[in-house]
């Protein structure tokens, strides 16, 4: 493979060409990845409290960006998340996502948490990326 993997563009979470994306921009942090985010009132499933979907979305895509921010194609394949405390919108909150562990396969397994600025556990959750050509359904060498 040439390391080229194909645009995420219009990614609901990381795209920066989605007009109705969250456009997160994710940074290294150690082993893994980190980024901020304000949800918004078109964001709320309770009335005052973020949709749990929106936070899984988030959870979903700093799992896979653990690898493809490093320009590896991943997709999430499986992911169990468990929500501690309602994100309310208006509120800054960090997504962090991390490695689990050193496997020489396509099926990675990681972890990641959401939390508001004040270091209060929104959110955590593990799950099975697949990184790699096949993740991106590109042919492998």
């Amino acid at each position: 493979m040439d390391g080229t993997v194909p645009p995420a563009s219009r990614c609901f979470v990381c795209g920066p060409q989605n007009p109705i994306g969250l456009r997160l921009r994710f940074s290294p942090q150690g082993p893994g990845v980190v980024a901020e985010f304000v949800p918004g009132e078109e964001h709320v499933g309770w009335e005052g409290v973020i949709h749990g979907g929106l936070i899984a979305a988030v959870l979903d895509d700093a799992m896979a960006n653990i690898w493809a921010w490093r320009g590896t194609p991943a997709v999430t394949t499986s992911i169990s998340v468990r929500f501690r405390r309602p994100a309310r919108p208006g509120e800054r909150l960090k997504v962090f996502a991390e490695p689990m562990g050193a496997r020489r396969s396509a099926m990675q397994r990681a972890r990641g948490t959401v939390m508001r600025s004040d270091g209060t556990l929104v959110a955590d959750g593990k799950g099975v990326v697949m990184v790699g050509p096949r993740a991106a359904g590109l042919p492998e060498d």
